[in-house]
């Protein structure tokens, strides 16, 4: 990844200082892992905060690669995960970083169609959660989830100024997926979550508490449904990268990715998963063929083989061929009840990340089910009403819209496959999202959620960078 114009330290002693502070870094993790985990946890935010403000420029393919581990942290404080610690301290380390360098902030916080409708989105939910009414534990620990995946936003928007920085991103998540999906492998292998899964999250919220071990894999997210949606976003940048990258590494990792992916995903057995997972091949059926007699031939061939491989699914995994009785009943249920919450509080909701307690105040719900609402549209308008479903609405439409613009850019090889893989990757989302609804449960899909926003800000963002230039230049 590029170093920023404009360098605050000259470079061998820049060297010098980030040397010292990796070793000095290894040296305290492995004391700090030694003596208390939450002594790690510590030790890790100075690190990735000292590293961003020095900008250390491996420091977000890092974050982006150990995104899906997400270790609970046991202290009394609304921050209570690993990954929320470490995009805020990265996202105070590039603050630091801009005002060392003289970098304005307004451009950066502000600026861009992309940007303010995440903030639109981010305004609403707060005051939803603690501006109208008192702020509960749970909504406290939402918002600042939230306010973490914003800082990877900004952190991206900071730090991400080439193509070769873009490839660098998708790279490192697809080495990550790869990852993830080796370990779910090995979850079905020994048939258990494993020892090191109940050793990263050996501390959960009860209503959050994974169900006993039923075949379905989770890898390191905290329920199968989740990985199922973390992997299907992660899916449109294997088969861009594996159709359109013209470096034969690039599309290497994008096939073998795919693949191992596809699988992760059949052995989540997660219904809403594979029916999103499907969208995504007819997606890019309909969008990466040059031709409309290719485009024809890759449908038909989508066709046939999710046909044929239901059939085949349906063999090996009997929970694949319909929906149970109990299923039906609960889901009915909750979403009755996530209905009663909103007509209840119409306009801003019950709070974001409440939506748990308010539904058990208001409904019998079975033992060991996952509080959520099982569907993003019902969810987003029992929490935030109907002020937070239209800003999330016009975050999306914002989105399609200035990803389309990037998959035509056919002149910039990574910014057409990130707006091909946004736009299938967002579709996914929306249709898995009319009966999951994956956010607060698995915050690793909200992290890669907002990766695939911070994706879009980053071309817009130097867009107007390079036509601000453009304009300084004819003035001149």
């Amino acid at each position: 990844m590029t170093q920023p114009a404009a360098a605050t330290l000259p470079v061998g002693q820049s060297r010098k200082w980030i040397e010292l502070v990796l070793v000095t870094a290894s040296v305290g993790l492995t004391l700090a892992a030694y003596l208390s985990p939450l002594a790690l946890a510590l030790v890790a935010g100075a690190a990735v905060l000292f590293l961003a403000g020095m900008r250390f420029r491996p420091l977000l393919l890092a974050i982006v690669f150990v995104m899906p581990v997400n270790p609970y942290l046991s202290w009394n404080l609304p921050i209570k995960d690993l990954q929320t610690l470490l995009r805020l301290c990265l996202f105070a380390g590039a603050f630091l970083a801009r005002q060392r360098a003289g970098d304005p902030l307004r451009p950066w916080l502000f600026s861009g169609r992309i940007t303010r409708a995440v903030l639109g989105y981010f305004a609403v939910a707060v005051v939803a959660s603690i501006i109208v009414r008192h702020p509960t534990g749970a909504a406290e620990r939402e918002l600042m989830r939230l306010g973490s995946y914003l800082c990877l936003y900004y952190a991206m928007l900071d730090w991400v100024r080439t193509e070769r920085d873009i490839k660098a991103i998708l790279q490192a998540l697809l080495i990550s997926t790869i990852a993830v999906a080796l370990f779910g492998f090995y979850q079905e292998l020994i048939g258990g979550y494993s020892s090191l899964y109940q050793a990263l999250y050996p501390i959960q919220d009860p209503a959050l508490a994974i169900p006993p071990w039923s075949g379905r894999i989770t890898s390191f997210l905290s329920h199968y449904n989740g990985l199922a949606a973390y992997l299907n976003m992660v899916v449109p940048f294997c088969i861009g990268l594996a159709v359109w990258a013209r470096d034969r590494f690039s599309r290497m990792l994008g096939g073998t990715c795919f693949v191992l992916a596809s699988l992760a995903i059949l052995l989540t057995q997660s219904r809403g998963g594979l029916l999103a997972y499907v969208s995504i091949l007819l997606v890019s059926a309909c969008l990466l063929p040059r031709t409309r007699g290719a485009r024809l031939r890759w449908v038909t061939a989508v066709v046939l083989f999710s046909v044929a491989g239901a059939l085949v699914a349906g063999l090996i995994f009997t929970r694949l061929t319909g929906v149970d009785s109990y299923t039906e009943l609960t889901r009915l249920a909750i979403w009755a009840g996530a209905g009663m919450l909103f007509t209840g509080n119409p306009i801003l909701g019950v709070g974001y990340g409440n939506f748990k307690i308010a539904l058990t105040n208001a409904i019998t719900v079975p033992d060991g089910f996952m509080l959520d609402a099982h569907n993003l549209y019902l969810e987003l308008l029992a929490e935030t009403g109907v002020a937070g479903f239209a800003a999330f609405a016009l975050l999306l439409v914002v989105c399609f819209r200035h990803a389309r613009r990037m998959q035509h850019d056919s002149g910039k090889e990574m910014t057409a496959i990130v707006g091909f893989a946004v736009i299938a990757a967002l579709g996914s989302v929306l249709l898995h999202g009319m009966v999951d609804y994956v956010f607060h449960n698995s915050p690793q899909c909200a992290a890669m959620f907002f990766l695939l926003l911070a994706l879009l800000g980053t071309d817009e963002f130097r867009r107007r960078h390079a036509d601000h230039l453009a304009h300084l230049q004819e003035s001149a």
